[in-house]
C-alpha cells in the first residue's frame, strides 16, 4: 500500500524483518526525517503529550518529539563520557593527550585516590588513550565481582563468603554500596594492561568507558555536579531527553522492551505453572549485564549518588540521537585537526568512534571506496543500535530491540504503529495495522490506516498499560546477526 512516504522501500524490508523475528521495534532516521514502527503496547508515550496547554507545560511546545526511546547499548559511549569531555575540554591537544592523565585527577574520595594512583603509576596514559581504546585495558570484566566479600575458608584460604547486594539494598547509610563501589573500581584498576610489543594493545573495551566515567567524577578542572547534572547539561545542549539507567532504572518501563513479556490479561496460574521468574522490577533496566547489575544491586535506600558507567545504560529515541549529528561532525572536525601520537592513535577509532573498515562496513555507504576527503565515523551497540556520520553533514541513525522476543498470551492480536516526521517543525503522521498471525506467531498481514496523532497516542497510551513484562531465564536466546540489516538500511538512508 502507498502511504505517500519516500521509504516505502526501507519500511518494507524492516516490517520483513520484524515477521521473521529479528526484532519487534525499529527506529531510522537521516537529514530527510524520522521513522519508527512497533507494537502499540511497546512503549507508554509521555503524558505530557495529552495536555497540550502551554501555560501548564511551557517547557513543551509540541509533538515533535514523539518517538518511544530504546536501549540505546553502546552508543552510550560517544553519547555519554566522550560527548560530555568533548562539549568541556574542546579540542584542547594539552588536556586530551599531550598531559598525562594523572596531572588531570584532583580526587573527591577515596575511590578517586585510587584512580590518581593508578594513573601516577602508568604515568604514559591520557585521555585519548581512554577514548580510543588504546589503554592496554582488557575488553569485559564482570562487575558482580564487587558484590562479593572475600573471607577465609577453614583451610585458611582466601574465598568468597555471601553476596552483599541484599546488605547494599538495606542499609540505611549507603556506606557498603560505596564499599562494593571502591571494591569495583580497585578490581579494574588491579588488572594488568595488555602491551602489543612495546605500544599498548587496541582493544574495544567496556573498562575504557568506566574508567572514563570515574575520571570525570574527579577531573580537576570541572566542578562536578553529579550525572543528573552532566546528563542535564548534554540535555540542555542538544534539547533531548536522554537518561541513564543507573539514574533511573524505573523509567525502563516506558521504553521499547528488550526483553520477552506477556499481556497483563493472563490470568496468575499461568506464571505460576510457567514459573515465570524475575520480572522487570527485580531484573532492572538495561540489557547489558554489568550496566544492569550497577542500576539494581550497586543502589543503596539511602539514596546515594548512583554508580554511572558509560559504557552502556543510556536510554533515547532517534530524534534523540539524530539531535547529536550536528555537535558531533564539528567536533570531530575540530578534533581530527590534530596529529595524535602513534602509540595513543588506533586504525579504527578516532576520538572514540568507529570508522568504516570497508565496503562490508555496517555503516552502509552506498558508494565506496569513500572520497579520500570525506570523513566518516560513528558507532554501534550491542541491542542493535547504530550511528554514522559523514564530515560533510550526512547521516543515519538505527535503533532495533534484536535482543528481544516477543511473546503474546491470552490477547488478541495488538496492532503496529508507524509513526513519520519530516521534521522538527511539522507534526508527525501516523499509522495504524490490525494484523494477523503468520506461522511465527508475529503479525504479518494487514494494511496501514492513517490516523490523527491523538488517536494512536490513546491507543499506544492504553495499550501499554494492559501488559506485564518479564524476563525468562528459560527462553534466553542468541541475538541474531543484524549486519545486513544495517547495511541495507544505511545504504537507502546515505543520500549519495
Amino acid at each position: 500500500m502507498d502511504l505517500g512516504l519516500p521509504y516505502m522501500s526501507l519500511i518494507e524490508s524492516l516490517e520483513k524483518q520484524v515477521a521473521q523475528g529479528i526484532f519487534t521495534a525499529w527506529s531510522c532516521a537521516h537529514a530527510g526525517g524520522a521513522l519508527t514502527a512497533f507494537y502499540a503496547d511497546e512503549a507508554e508515550p509521555p503524558e505530557w503529550l495529552a495536555d497540550q496547554n502551554p501555560e501548564l507545560h511551557p517547557h513543551q511546545t509540541s509533538l515533535q518529539t514523539w518517538f518511544p526511546a530504546f536501549d540505546l547499548a553502546s552508543l552510550t559511549k560517544p553519547l555519554l563520557a566522550n560527548a560530555w569531555l568533548r562539549m568541556q575540554l574542546g579540542s584542547d591537544p594539552e588536556l586530551w593527550f599531550r598531559s598525562p592523565l594523572a596531572s588531570l585527577i584532583e580526587p573527591r574520595n577515596a575511590e578517586g585516590e585510587l584512580l590518581q594512583s593508578w594513573c601516577r603509576t602508568h604515568r604514559h596514559l591520557t585521555l585519548a588513550h581512554l577514548l580510543n581504546h588504546t589503554s592496554g585495558l582488557k575488553a569485559w570484566t564482570w562487575f558482580g565481582k564487587a558484590l562479593w566479600e572475600t573471607g577465609q575458608s577453614k583451610a585458611g584460604q582466601a574465598g568468597r563468603t555471601l553476596s552483599r547486594s541484599g546488605d547494599i539494598q538495606s542499609d540505611g547509610t549507603g556506606e557498603t554500596a560505596l564499599q562494593a563501589r571502591r571494591d569495583l573500581t580497585a578490581f579494574i584498576l588491579n588488572l594488568p594492561l595488555q602491551k602489543s610489543g612495546d605500544e599498548p594493545a587496541t582493544t574495544y573495551s567496556d573498562l575504557n568507558y568506566y574508567l572514563l566515567a570515574r575520571v570525570i567524577e574527579n577531573l580537576s578542572m570541572q566542578k562536578y555536579t553529579g550525572w543528573d547534572g552532566i546528563i542535564g547539561d548534554l540535555n540542555d545542549r542538544w534539547k533531548t531527553r536522554f537518561w541513564h539507567a543507573s539514574g533511573d532504572p524505573e523509567k525502563s518501563s516506558k521504553a521499547i522492551p528488550y526483553f520477552p513479556y506477556v499481556h497483563s490479561q493472563v490470568v496468575a496460574h499461568i506464571f505460576e505453572n510457567r514459573k515465570l521468574i524475575n520480572h522487570a522490577g527485580e531484573f532492572g533496566a538495561v540489557h547489558d549485564t554489568n550496566a544492569n547489575i550497577l542500576a539494581t544491586s550497586f543502589r543503596s535506600s539511602a539514596q546515594i549518588s548512583p554508580i554511572v558507567s558509560s559504557h552502556a545504560g543510556l536510554f533515547g529515541s532517534v530524534s534523540d540521537v539524530a539531535k547529536t549529528v550536528e555537535f558531533f561532525i564539528r567536533s570531530q572536525a575540530e578534533l581530527e585537526a590534530h596529529s595524535v601520537p602513534s602509540g595513543i592513535r588506533s586504525r579504527r577509532f578516532s576520538w572514540g568512534l568507529d570508522t568504516p573498515a570497508d565496503e562490508l562496513s555496517t555503516a552502509g555507504l552506498n558508494q565506496w571506496p569513500a572520497p579520500r576527503n570525506r570523513s566518516v565515523f560513528g558507532h554501534l551497540g550491542y541491542t542493535g543500535t547504530s550511528l554514522w556520520m559523514a564530515d560533510d553533514g550526512q547521516f543515519h541513525v538505527l535503533l532495533t530491540n534484536r535482543t528481544a522476543c516477543r511473546k503474546v498470551i491470552g490477547s488478541s492480536a495488538v496492532p503496529r504503529v508507524l509513526i513519520f516526521q519530516k521534521d522538527q517543525d511539522s507534526l508527525p503522521d501516523c499509522w495504524i495495522k490490525y494484523a494477523g498471525h503468520g506461522a511465527s506467531g508475529i503479525a504479518d498481514t494487514g494494511a496501514w490506516t492513517h490516523v490523527a496523532w491523538q488517536d494512536c497516542y490513546a491507543l499506544c497510551f492504553e495499550q501499554s498499560r494492559l501488559v506485564t513484562r518479564y524476563w525468562d531465564r528459560l527462553n534466553i536466546r542468541k541475538p541474531p546477526d543484524l549486519a545486513h540489516v544495517r547495511r541495507a538500511a544505511g545504504q537507502l538512508l546515505w543520500t549519495h
